[in-house]
């Protein structure tokens, strides 16, 4: 099985990476547009994201209209074996981590179970919302907390990633925590009836 993720992980880096300079453009920007057109900038008033790296969707237009309107938006930073969240406008000051992503300089840290919505990125997913990460196992850790039945207040999780990243070989191990929903430059895709109801009036 670890061989089959590993060959499965490279696989879909492979496309990813594949995607025109181009193509990238076009989808990133209809990414964008697909997520501030949700409810998720009114519902939200806590929104995690993520600065691309190694030919993920960039969410430049994203982060900069959360920067501008109501919401406070986050981005991960390290925090030992796991992730924690501090508060970041678009031209705050980043410096890299030791895998050289950058992160907000000043670090002012929000718990995950804090968060209302977490737009986490990914190597691939699949039609039941099971997603394969880039191997170091920090979203799994750091949501693992979700996986407790008595834990009431859970963030929506949305991953973001281009249709080629869908796939139909994912198998679920007991420490994944699935997505409630995708987004691709193809548009929205709901997995859980928190994410229907939450994003019921997108589009």
């Amino acid at each position: 099985m670890l061989q089959t993720t590993i060959s499965l992980r490279q696989l879909l880096r492979q496309k990813r990476n594949n995607i025109s300079s181009s193509d990238r453009t076009i989808f990133d920007h209809s990414i964008n547009q697909s997520i501030i057109s949700t409810a998720l900038l009114l519902r939200s008033p806590k929104i995690a994201s993520y600065l691309a790296n190694d030919g993920e969707p960039a969410l430049d237009l994203f982060i900069k209209t959360c920067s501008a309107g109501p919401s406070r938006h986050y981005l991960p930073v390290l925090n030992k074996q796991q992730l924690k969240f501090s508060s970041y406008s678009w031209g705050d000051e980043l410096k890299s981590n030791c895998f050289n992503i950058p992160e907000p300089s000043i670090k002012h840290v929000l718990s995950p179970r804090l968060l209302s919505t977490i737009l986490i990125p990914l190597v691939g997913f699949d039609h039941l919302g099971h997603r394969v990460g880039m191997g170091g196992g920090y979203y799994d850790r750091t949501l693992s907390f979700m996986r407790n039945p008595l834990c009431q207040k859970k963030p929506l999780l949305i991953g973001i990633a281009y249709s080629v990243q869908k796939t139909q070989d994912i198998k679920p191990e007991p420490w994944d925590v699935p997505l409630d929903a995708v987004i691709t430059e193809q548009g929205l895709t709901c997995f859980s009836v928190k994410a229907k109801h939450y994003l019921r009036n997108s589009f």
